[in-house]
């Protein structure tokens, strides 16, 4: 009987502890939305050796910008493919290079290896489900209405013997994970499950919100034609609906397609090569029947000379499109009637002592509004596009603006807006949802002034009007991207609300302008350490981000005992072979201590 009543009391926790799990998912989709805010780029199969640039950098965007640092627990090699998915809280959640996916803890996620499995291997063709050789050749989707599962899209590569056809991606795929499987590790509970069997583009796969403000639609050009597969993902599952036929034939090659922030234009970038030339597309997008029209084209033509590698982006304002185009980035202005007239080079390869071949490959437009770029070559840097929103040379391009921590290939993880709303009258404004505004911003202390600070506004859901309160008792301000001198050092709790015919909203943060961390006390919550007692190991929970952030543990002597880069979440540390006794510890973030205390081992 008390087996009995054990067993019934395991799982009804077990359904709670399923039931909370499910809920913070239901909770936080419609608040945060930071899918993004993790990325992975580089490469590295074995571990690292001292002094090489093998390995993975890993990127966190938050309030201040990015923080960049290297992990040294995942082994993986990107290549041209990228993608990953974070929580809606911006911690990491999987990613995959076209080969396997990865769960949170740089592990293999159940069943998410070899994913590249040969479908079809004769004397006329070889045939894989996946890739890690195209760009945007896989992307992770939150699965509308099913909080506990993530869709991935991922194309498959192919080597057919025909001539002029060498590599292309024949056949689209999907898979599902199950996010709370494993303890919140995940598990791939589906996938090679076919949307698209044909020869199709190669990569270039992307989404962009139904007009509901739920769904997702995916356009898939057929190689070499006209003709699109339109793909609706709903709570049903994925459809592929008609094709769809443009104006002119596209030829199929190496770059990117970008939907706009807003979603009302779609793009395409197809640099063939050097004796073809290259193709750039744009189209007006209907957000309600996934349709396009209108195509506007581009040729760049054969040089015999040039590689037509490159890629594009799009401001977040959806004005200005920007093309790598291999020693050059263009700006073209989407709402310009000549599209070609309105074409401005905005920056030009320059030469680099050490850097040799550091050309413009695949870009993305980031949480923190800035645009960041890849080279085609294995280099520790990023190019950044600091304020696309701009006409021209004001948009700042900063070539190898963002050191890395390691060498990256040619690639930057593939993400879609996961911040995009219902569009709001149109005739398939159905669900009942509104763009209900989200407070969101950074900022940046002046480099030579840390009391004079940049804020920039990242909220969405459509916000139309702008109110700051910088904490100070100024007057504030209802710029969208002001700058504020502050007066003294100090605390300052600034806070910005936003609005539009639907709702407001407000996000407060507090800076501390010329504090120290040890004296900051929201950084001192956002750091745990325990259990106290410990055991075989201690967790390191971190709420917030830190520039190098680390973790010591020290003995009555002051001796070392454990040392190791920490990260946004919870890091564990071994302390099996650690002796009863107590024990010191810090967290620094660089050179500066941000907390320290003592534990017990029992």
């Amino acid at each position: 009987m008390a087996a009995a009543t054990g067993l019934l009391l395991l799982v009804f926790v077990m359904k709670q502890t399923i039931f909370l799990f499910l809920l913070a998912f239901v909770l936080q989709e419609g608040t945060a939305q930071k899918f993004d805010n993790t990325w992975l780029v580089g490469y590295c199969t074995t571990a690292p050796v001292l002094g090489d640039f093998d390995g993975i950098s890993i990127l966190n965007f938050d309030e201040t910008g990015v923080h960049v640092r290297e992990s040294g627990d995942a082994y993986l090699q990107f290549w041209h493919t990228n993608a990953s998915f974070s929580d809606s809280i911006g911690q990491l959640v999987a990613y995959c290079n076209g080969i396997k996916i990865e769960n949170q803890h740089f592990l293999t996620m159940e069943n998410g290896d070899s994913l590249d499995k040969i479908i079809i291997e004769n004397s006329t063709e070889l045939q894989y489900y996946s890739t890690d050789n195209s760009p945007q050749g896989c992307l992770f989707l939150p699965w509308p209405n099913h909080p506990d599962s993530l869709l991935m899209i991922y194309a498959g590569d192919a080597f057919i013997p025909i001539p002029g056809i060498s590599t292309i991606n024949r056949n689209l795929s999907y898979a599902v994970i199950k996010r709370s499987a494993n303890n919140g590790l995940g598990k791939v509970v589906a996938r090679e499950q076919p949307i698209i069997e044909d020869t199709i583009s190669y990569g270039h796969i992307t989404a962009v919100k139904h007009a509901n403000g739920r769904d997702w639609w995916v356009l898939m050009q057929e190689r070499h034609s006209n003709r699109f597969y339109r793909i609706l993902i709903d709570p049903a599952g994925i459809h592929t609906l008609a094709q769809q036929t443009v104006d002119s034939l596209i030829l199929t090659g190496s770059g990117q397609n970008r939907f706009s922030p807003d979603g009302n234009t779609f793009a395409m970038y197809n640099g063939i090569r050097a004796t073809v030339g290259a193709w750039l597309d744009v189209f007006d997008f209907d957000r309600c029947a996934g349709r396009l029209s209108r195509q506007r084209r581009i040729f760049y033509p054969p040089d015999g000379v040039t590689s037509y590698f490159g890629g594009i982006s799009i401001s977040p304002n959806s004005r200005f499109l920007y093309q790598n185009f291999y020693d050059t980035i263009f700006q073209y202005d989407l709402y310009a009637t000549n599209l070609l007239a309105s074409r401005k080079v905005v920056a030009a390869r320059q030469e680099h002592p050490t850097m040799v071949a550091f050309r413009f490959y695949q870009s993305q437009l980031a949480p923190d509004g800035k645009i960041y770029a890849c080279a085609t070559n294995g280099c520790p840097w990023l190019h950044i596009i600091h304020n696309p929103d701009e006409e021209g040379v004001a948009c700042n391009v900063e070539q190898l603006g963002l050191q890395l921590k390691t060498a990256n290939s040619v690639s930057v993880p593939n993400h879609p807006n996961y911040r995009l709303g219902p569009l709001d009258g149109s005739p398939c404004d159905t669900l009942g949802l509104n763009n209900l505004p989200i407070a969101w911003w950074r900022y940046q202390q002046d480099t030579l002034d840390p009391l004079s600070v940049a804020f920039h506004d990242l909220s969405y859901y459509e916000p139309t009007s702008w109110s700051w309160d910088f904490g100070d008792g100024s007057a504030g301000s209802p710029a969208r991207h002001p700058q504020h001198l502050y007066t003294a050092i100090g605390a300052y709790q600034v806070c910005l609300t936003v609005s539009n015919t639907n709702a407001s909203n407000t996000h407060c943060q507090t800076l501390y302008l010329g504090v120290s961390a040890t004296e900051n006390p929201v950084l001192q919550a956002q750091i745990q350490v325990g259990p106290n007692p410990f055991g075989s190991h201690l967790d390191v929970a971190l709420s917030t981000l830190l520039h190098e952030g680390k973790f010591r543990l020290f003995d009555g002597t002051g001796r070392v005992l454990r040392e190791q880069p920490i990260s946004l979440g919870i890091n564990e540390v071994d302390t099996q072979d650690v002796q009863s006794g107590m024990y010191f510890w810090e967290v620094v973030s660089g050179q500066e201590r941000v907390k320290a205390g003592k534990v017990v081992k029992f």
